[in-house]
């Protein structure tokens, strides 16, 4: 006589059938392929990174480059356009588990797409500053190949780092499972999170890393063309408009 294996509590009628087993695993076969498909085609090293930031500061980072908000807290005298809370939460609370624990505010932050969320609420005046003041913020452009350290930790977040239930990668194939559809959407409504993808180099980022800057309009461009002439690496400098609100 042969004798069939029912899991525990589940009547053999209730158990699926062999056909829809085999469905069910077609269905994975499928999905895993599919994702082999994606990481064979993904390349992290090419996605551009963006920082955005007061065209004040552009003097000071071409000096010393782009710094943490922890470097910049010690040193002072940088226009801040974001959180105060949330910086402090980044400095003092959340840490990445992937790079021995070290707090957020340790890290450079870029997101994976300019117009990012954060400078619609800057632009909105809900950090404080001056309703409308997007003009005055210029994204800095670079690639994750070009912003790996050498000598440095570096990660990456599934969405905003500065929310308690982010996750920290420190393997560029897992990039490839980020929500692409939502940090490249203009409109993403219910995806705010995901689209915050972040970025992150320990302690700073070199200035001859940034190969680009894209500016609201034509006459901030030309501010950031003049501040560029006491530099001897300049990066391309563009109007985009469509990077902002």
């Amino acid at each position: 006589m042969a004798y069939h294996c029912v899991p525990h509590g589940r009547h053999r009628s209730q158990c699926p059938p062999p056909a829809y087993r085999a469905s069910r695993r077609q269905d994975q076969d499928f999905k895993d392929a599919r994702h082999r498909r994606k990481l064979m085609t993904f390349k992290p090293h090419e996605k551009l990174i963006y920082h955005i930031t007061d065209i004040t500061n552009l003097p000071a980072i071409m000096e010393s480059g782009l710094l943490s908000d922890a470097v910049m807290a010690a040193r002072g005298g940088h226009e801040i356009i974001g959180y105060p809370h949330i910086k402090q939460r980044r400095l003092e609370v959340i840490t990445v588990d992937c790079c021995n624990s070290k707090y957020v505010g340790e890290f450079v932050p870029f997101y994976f797409c300019p117009r990012s969320p954060m400078l619609y609420t800057i632009n909105r005046g809900g950090t404080g500053r001056a309703a409308g003041c997007q003009t005055e913020i210029i994204h800095l452009v670079s690639s994750v190949g070009r912003a790996l350290p050498d000598d440095r930790d570096w990660a990456f977040s599934d969405g905003n780092a500065g929310a308690c239930h982010t996750s920290f990668y420190h393997d560029l194939t897992a990039m490839a499972d980020l929500d692409w559809s939502a940090i490249n959407a203009r409109s993403w409504q219910g995806k705010t999170h995901e689209k915050q993808a972040e970025f992150l180099v320990e302690e700073h980022v070199q200035w001859n890393r940034f190969h680009g800057i894209g500016c609201h309009n034509a006459s901030v461009a030309q501010r950031v063309g003049a501040v560029l002439q006491n530099s001897t690496h300049r990066p391309e400098v563009k109007v985009k408009n469509d990077w902002y609100y």
